[in-house]
């Protein structure tokens, strides 16, 4: 028993996610609070089974995670010898049902309390600890709806899928459609026919620009008419001319959308990426000999900013701009008053530039992206003058607007792309004659439009309800973990096996593949969240819907497995090929020779053929036999010569003697990025590319010539390849472990 001056000292118990989180809470609570991380979830659905009652009211049917049971055990006897147990896992749904199950383990609901912060400072953690709540039920429904969903989907299409595709193939409640969304716009891109067009507008002698934007009332942008000319008298009759005060607000606070955006856009992170770091600089770093959260919650999508948090804002820009910049935040929430708010800095004293030297370089990005984005957020608007004109000749009419910044407002502090051009206002008043210096002709041809980045499918999944902050990264990865999707250019690109799962639940699972669907889901998900519906209806509904689609999809399954697809070609016999389906997804096979096979990976097979019984798919193999084969390259090794090949890390060298030797060579980026933009070429039916490996052979052993020896072990270095480049490692490697940096050359 713990006795103080007579007293009982009360022992507390907090649970959180992280060991980070929980050494950061640990140092500002003191002696009487023992804080302990569940490591994210305790319980989930079996990986094996459905692990949901249907029949009786789609009741999960949790396990205890592998490897978490004797940390429940643990965190079970440390509640009982506690006076209170604070669950303090995230603010979110998610974290709100880490908090149910740990609560339903230990089975103490007397000393079980519930705090939610919005960051991990002392003020935000002492008054959470004074405001303790009860689990909210309505948001672990919710969590749990959305878990299940998921589950049902996953589990009961993927298996269908994978006997018309291959066993690669899955269906997701939220990655389907998103991969419908970037299919279709591919197909958009492919089917673009680009036209030749002109834009039209007059430079006035002021330097003033007017841009043709209507022809007989109607309004123009490009035309597209080839014959069409602008002929012009000396001088245009202004027609209407007014001038605006304006006001241009600074961006809001970041929510995690805009902040995966402007992470991918700026600093070329991936959404993954982003949150990995967001979530390092929000449960806490060491900072001069302290652990400080350094950020707010990262999974939101409010842009509310706490009043304290704009008092202090408010100080920073008096100090460093001057009392003029203090602007009004407004945010346009419709939960203004709910626990969320927008990410940003949790401390104002820790600028960027006075913490760096204790971030990563890339916690050092990211945190001055937000630092930055939060005070720019607080700033006062932009206010500035616009002229807008009107000019008139016959039929044509001139439009165009002169912008004067009167006030710079947060421009002071934080310039975009997106600046206003500013200029001293012409005098120019209605009917003035405005006298022409010369016409201005833009010739154009039409773009097709841009493939999805990270940053634009999460700004178009955002835009069209899918999804919620926690699942963006996820969503994308799935994609590409699965192969979906690959990246090119940092756009992403559906692949052959994406387009087959897309059509596929396309044509059997609609409302899968709807958008308007699963956003709606959405909202039904919010709504159980705000205790307005209840989970089991909501599930029942989307269940009884999708059970007859599974039930007919089987049934054309069972359909086309007995029906003989013959092909256009021919196995050894001379005899027709058959095509079949089976794990690793379609192949041909000879009838009469079952271990005469052709694999089809990577070559797509129009669905109405099959049905047809007869598909025409032999210039495509024979295609892909050349492919596989390889280019013939001009370098050698004793004799043996190498074929480049493509695999999934790209371009690399494989012997002619590979079944034998088995050499590969990997090819450097620097090679392979030429190899991609056609700039090693291919003569005599050769491709030259000995001459740049063997000057980076020779470039490498001057670097190893110009180390030395180990200083450790007096072993020669040899050159490696890590996350960040090339390296010198000594070869005595595993008994020297001597590393060095590999010098750049002046």
């Amino acid at each position: 028993m713990n006795i103080a001056g007579g007293k009982k000292v009360k022992k507390f118990l907090v649970i959180v996610e992280s060991p980070s989180k929980a050494k950061t809470i640990e140092k500002i609570l003191g002696k009487n609070y023992e804080v302990q991380a569940s490591y994210g979830h305790v319980v989930d659905l079996p990986k094996s089974t459905l692990g949901i009652d249907i029949e009786n009211g789609f009741i999960p049917k949790y396990k205890t995670i592998k490897g978490k049971g004797e940390l429940l055990k643990k965190l079970k006897t440390k509640a009982k010898s506690s006076d209170i147990v604070y669950l303090a896992s995230d603010l979110d749904r998610e974290g709100e049902a880490i908090a149910w199950h740990i609560s339903n383990y230990i089975k103490l609901p007397e000393k079980m309390k519930r705090i939610v912060f919005n960051e991990i400072t002392a003020t935000a953690i002492k008054n959470a600890i004074k405001k303790p709540r009860e689990i909210d039920i309505n948001l672990v429904d919710a969590q749990q709806t959305r878990r299940l969903l998921d589950r049902i989907v996953g589990y009961k299409i993927s298996p269908l899928l994978w006997k018309t595709i291959n066993r690669n193939a899955s269906a997701g409640r939220v990655q389907s459609v998103t991969l419908k969304i970037i299919c279709d716009l591919e197909d958009e891109i492919k089917s673009f026919v680009p036209k030749k067009y002109r834009e039209f507008s007059v430079l006035l002698k002021n330097n003033i620009e007017l841009k043709l934007s209507k022809i007989d009332g109607e309004k123009v942008d490009k035309i597209f008419d080839e014959t069409f000319e602008l002929k012009l008298p000396e001088y245009i009759l202004a027609t209407k001319v007014d001038i605006k005060k304006k006001t241009q607000r600074p961006p809001l606070v970041f929510k995690t959308s805009t902040m995966q955006q402007l992470a991918a856009s700026y600093l070329g992170f991936s959404a993954s990426k982003t949150m990995r770091i967001a979530q390092q600089l929000y449960e806490g770093l060491e900072i001069a000999g302290q652990t400080k959260g350094l950020i707010t919650y990262m999974r939101t999508d409010s842009t509310r900013v706490s009043k304290e948090a704009q008092e202090q804002a408010a100080k920073y820009i008096e100090q460093n701009l001057g009392k003029e910049y203090v602007g009004k935040y407004f945010s346009k929430d419709k939960n203004a008053q709910d626990a969320h708010e927008g990410i940003r800095p949790s401390y104002m004293e820790l600028e960027p530039d006075k913490i760096s030297g204790y971030l990563s370089k890339d916690q050092n990005k990211l945190y001055n992206l937000i630092w930055r984005r939060f005070i720019t957020s607080q700033i006062a608007a932009v206010k500035y003058d616009q002229l807008h004109i009107i000019a008139n000749e016959a039929n044509l009419e001139f439009s165009g607007t002169v912008n004067k910044i009167t006030f710079d407002g947060y421009y002071k502090y934080q310039k975009s792309q997106e600046d206003i051009i500013t200029q001293d206002l012409p005098d120019i008043k209605e009917n003035d004659k405005l006298e022409i210096d010369k016409i201005l002709t833009k010739d154009g041809i039409t773009k097709a439009p841009a493939r999805y980045t990270e940053a634009t499918i999460i700004k178009k999944l955002e835009t069209e309800g899918i999804g919620r902050p926690s699942t963006y990264a996820s969503i994308i990865d799935t994609l590409l973990t699965r192969e979906y999707v690959i990246l090119e250019d940092k756009k992403l690109v559906p692949t052959n096996l994406g387009y087959d799962v897309k059509e596929e639940l396309e044509e059997h699972f609609k409302n899968i593949m709807n958008i308007k669907f699963t956003a709606n889901m959405e909202n039904e998900l919010d709504e159980i969240a705000d205790g307005k519906k209840e989970w089991h209806k909501i599930l029942k509904e989307y269940y009884n819907s999708l059970e007859k689609d599974i039930d007919k999809y089987e049934n054309d399954i069972n359909k086309l497995k007995e029906l003989k697809v013959l092909t256009d070609v021919l196995d050894s016999s001379k005899k027709p090929m058959l095509l079949k389906t089976g794990i690793y997804g379609k192949y041909l096979i000879s009838e009469t020779n079952e271990d005469e096979k052709i694999s089809l990976k990577g070559i797509e097979v129009p669905k109405e053929e099959i049905k047809q019984g007869y598909v025409k798919v032999k210039e495509k193999v024979e295609k892909l036999i050349e492919e596989k084969k390889g280019t013939l390259t001009d370098y050698e090794e004793n004799g043996v010569k190498f074929y480049q090949k493509l695999g999934r890390f790209g371009a690399y060298l494989e012997s002619e003697n590979y079944a034998e030797d088995k050499k590969r060579l990997t090819l450097s980026p620097l090679i392979r990025a030429k190899l991609k933009k056609g700039e090693i070429k291919v003569e005599d039916g050769l491709l030259h590319i000995s001459q740049y490996i063997l000057k980076e052979k020779e470039e490498n052993e001057s670097i190893i010539k110009q180390a030395g020896l180990c200083e450790k072990c007096s072993k020669p270095f040899i050159i490696k390849k890590g996350r960040f480049g090339k390296f010198l490692a000594c070869s005595g490697y595993p008994e020297c472990k001597n590393i060095k940096n590999i010098k750049k050359s002046k």
